[in-house]
């Protein structure tokens, strides 16, 4: 095959994943043109999936699920929301983070700390942002503590290359996690993030409800003044639709006709109040809302990777899927406008929810919103089931650390052990199991094969290397790291690491640097996504519930990134 076309490819999945095309759609897309082009056969890309570690890291998904709902969180909130107080949160937040999926603590958390902060007077935004970081750090401090980590292992041993090891992980993870959170506790305690105010959350961009004044209503005829709709319990009214026509702003002596659309912006709580009044507007699936009044009022958040993003609400099935109605909508950064059934959903979109009596259950089923306005508790558990679950933990671990078990035949074995305690369900494998990230992964992993096998990268480089050749180990890392850094925040973490890693192996195996620093420059400067919202899941989780700007980011995550690049190129450069 000709050079240029297996370039091409490579080139059209970068540019896709710079302008923002879902990384799914790149690397299957990838991987689907060198299948076609006779590059790559479907044995081999569907082996890519039972790369050893990435069988851990679904074995890790699993296992995240099972635990997470025997967390209890409110011992990690402290007493005081003082330096060393957010110190606990912080580091606490990092450890579990270690050992579980970062994006389901991250989603554990929102809730509680957000009303954790209300509680002790200080704003969510002082702490959400901060606590998302915080599991960020902790996801560096061992091999399994985030997909990026495995990911590039399996791309090590299929270079031919020695496994890295959860060893070679910890000093340089507990050094980030320790000096991380303690900038965050310090510094970002005397930053003003997000919102000022403890429910100022909403107060620029609120939630946007939707209501249909209803042709018996006493209303009709009246003006938008005399009718009281210009400010309704605290709610504005923004916008008024009359057939295909718009009328933005609405005038106070506006004449409400019939069926007219009124759109009000306002905070949670003046919803709330709205959906329990007796008014003559009346909201959109009425079957459902007409009860609002009595049902229970919910406030959630459409998540990254969620089935429901870049869906209209109207064709997504909302109701038939959750056993809910969305009357409310909130996106960071965009006043909404328009029916709510014509929206199409966004990660990070909040949602304000009047809920069936199975929400809760379909909710946790299928993962497509996390819950904010309020956390089960965790499940109940026996002394017996703890001991076997930790104590099993502790031992496997101990001897997959020895060499004596594979780390994977350990995992494997600590699940047997969850799911002989019931700890384990089958529906909470089917919950663990994403096969969007499934298949992204495994592509990744086909097309990084393709392309080191086909040569192409290595004479590529050949005209990057000359100019490092000479150059000392330090400049190597340094490179390493800040190329992944650059890239990781534009792209996906995973992305970043599967396009640097032809960099790295070009320096190993041309006797420029010694495995281990090259790759741990790869995991860490992959992990350094505290720049920008989009840079990683957690960071646009939190943007909506902490009322963030793009600004925030860079003003907290900057020193944070210096910070953190510096203690990991000391440890590789000095220590290592």
């Amino acid at each position: 095959m000709e050079p240029w076309i297996l370039g091409s490819v490579y080139a059209a999945v970068v540019v896709a994943l710079v302008l923002g095309v879902r990384a799914s759609w790149a690397f299957v897309g990838g991987a689907l043109a060198l299948v076609a082009m006779g590059v790559l056969s479907p044995a081999e890309w569907l082996a890519s999936a039972t790369n050893p570690s990435l069988l851990i890291l679904w074995l890790l998904l699993v296992a995240s699920v099972a635990i997470e709902q025997r967390l209890a969180i409110g011992r990690l909130l402290p007493s005081r929301p003082s330096v060393l107080g957010r110190m606990q949160i912080f580091v606490g937040t990092g450890l579990i983070s270690s050992v579980l999926n970062n994006t389901a603590v991250v989603a554990i958390l929102i809730g509680p700390l957000r009303r954790w902060a209300r509680h002790k007077g200080i704003a969510p935004g002082a702490v959400l942002l901060p606590m998302a970081y915080a599991a960020t750090l902790g996801g560096v401090v061992t091999l399994i503590g985030t997909s990026t980590n495995l990911v590039l292992n399996g791309l090590v041993r299929d270079a031919g290359l020695e496994g890295l090891r959860s060893m070679d992980f910890l000093i340089p993870g507990l050094a980030v996690l320790g000096a991380g959170s303690l900038y965050l506790a310090w510094v970002g305690g005397r930053m003003t993030l997000g919102s000022a105010e403890e429910d100022s959350a909403t107060t620029q961009l609120p939630y946007t409800v939707e209501t249909k004044l209803a042709k018996d209503a006493p209303e009709v005829g009246k003006s938008v003044e005399q009718a009281g709709f210009r400010q309704l319990m605290g709610l504005y009214l923004v916008e008024l639709q009359r057939g295909t026509q718009l009328i933005a702003p609405v005038a106070p002596n506006e004449v409400l006709q019939a069926g007219d659309r009124l759109f009000f912006a306002g905070e949670l709580s003046a919803v709330d109040e709205l959906l329990r009044a007796r008014t003559g507007l009346v909201l959109p699936q009425r079957e459902m809302t007409e009860r609002a009044h009595e049902a229970p009022l919910v406030e959630a958040m459409v998540p990254p990777g969620s089935r429901l993003v870049g869906s209209a609400v109207r064709a997504s099935q909302f109701r038939q899927r959750l056993d809910a109605a969305i009357v409310g909508v909130r996106r960071q950064g965009e006043r909404m406008r328009g029916r709510i059934g014509d929206i199409e959903l966004q990660a990070g979109d909040l949602l304000v929810l009047v809920a069936g009596p199975r929400f809760k259950e379909r909710a946790a089923e299928t993962r497509l919103l996390y819950v904010l306005s309020e956390t089960a508790a965790p499940e109940g558990s026996t002394l017996t089931q703890r001991a076997f679950a930790w104590g099993g933990l502790g031992a496997l671990g101990m001897l997959a650390a020895t060499g004596v078990l594979a780390p994977l035949a350990a995992l494997a074995l600590w699940l047997g052990v969850l799911g002989a305690i019931k700890w384990l369900r089958w529906t909470d494998v089917r919950r663990g199991l994403d096969p969007e990230l499934i298949v992204t992964l495994s592509s990744a992993l086909a097309l990084s094969a393709a392309l080191q096998q086909s040569g192409l990268l290595e004479r590529g480089l050949s005209q990057v290397v000359p100019g490092l050749a000479s150059s000392p180990e330090w400049m190597w890392i340094a490179v390493l790291l800040l190329a992944t850094t650059v890239l990781t925040n534009f792209v996906t973490n995973v992305a970043s690491v599967v396009l640097a890693f032809p960099l790295a192996v070009t320096a190993v195996q041309g006797g420029y640097l010694d495995a281990t620093p090259a790759m741990l420059a790869l995991a860490f400067g992959a992990s350094a996504a505290f720049l920008t919202p989009a840079g990683y899941a957690t960071n646009l989780m939190v943007m909506g519930p902490g009322g963030y700007s793009a600004r925030d980011y860079w003003r907290l995550g900057g020193g944070l990134t210096a910070i953190y690049l510096a203690v990991v190129f000391m440890y590789l450069t000095w220590i290592l």
